[in-house]
């Protein structure tokens, strides 16, 4: 992935392109996200999502910053089951939001579902994880409380995930979502992830 996102990088290929190929590497995303916030790069602002990051740092930042997560890269395990698991929560978590909704609610809440699951990556816990991080108080409440307005899509897409599916129709009732639309939505994202692999 970051041979590819250097690649995409050097071919000025759009920033939504660069985003999507970021966001489908979990671990990347994270480091992205805690090395645009880090003091040493003195940004003037908190970074809450990839996009402001990308657009803050510019993309001949990005390509360097790359490079150096190169070495990185190169000697970690394979851990393609657990990025496709994260990945998969954070698509079915966006997806599940009306067509109308803003880019930055979506950017939020795909966030909030790739990083429910860091600590896998990490080894560490998930309070420690997030903690490095300027994250919303809805996406801090949803990971860590499961409160706040991303609390039910979380627990919705944890639920769609082997072996909880038995407490998927409760889950529909109580949240009032139409179980019919929960599955076309799992559907297109385990589409989405097909296309994306192949």
């Amino acid at each position: 992935a970051v041979v590819l996102l250097i690649q995409q990088t050097d071919a000025d290929a759009a920033l939504e392109l660069i985003e999507h190929t970021l966001a489908e590497e979990p671990l990347l995303a994270y480091r992205f996200l805690r090395f645009t916030n880090s003091a040493a790069l003195g940004l003037r602002s908190s970074v809450e999502s990839l996009r402001h990051g990308l657009m803050l740092l510019g993309l001949s930042r990005f390509k360097a910053w790359l490079q150096e997560m190169l070495p990185l890269a190169s000697n970690e395990p394979d851990m393609d089951p657990v990025r496709t698991g994260m990945v998969m929560r954070a698509r079915m978590m966006e997806n599940q939001l009306d067509a109308g909704d803003e880019e930055l609610l979506r950017r939020e809440v795909f966030l909030c579902g790739m990083l429910s699951q860091i600590d896998g990556l990490l080894g560490e816990s998930l309070k420690d994880a997030l903690h490095r991080l300027p994250l919303s108080d809805r996406v801090n409440g949803a990971i860590l409380g499961n409160s706040g307005p991303y609390a039910p899509f979380l627990e919705l897409a944890t639920a769609l995930e082997y072996p909880n599916m038995d407490k998927v129709p409760a889950l529909c009732t109580a949240y009032e979502l139409d179980l019919g639309e929960v599955n076309r939505t799992m559907l297109r994202v385990l589409t989405q992830l097909h296309k994306s692999a192949g």
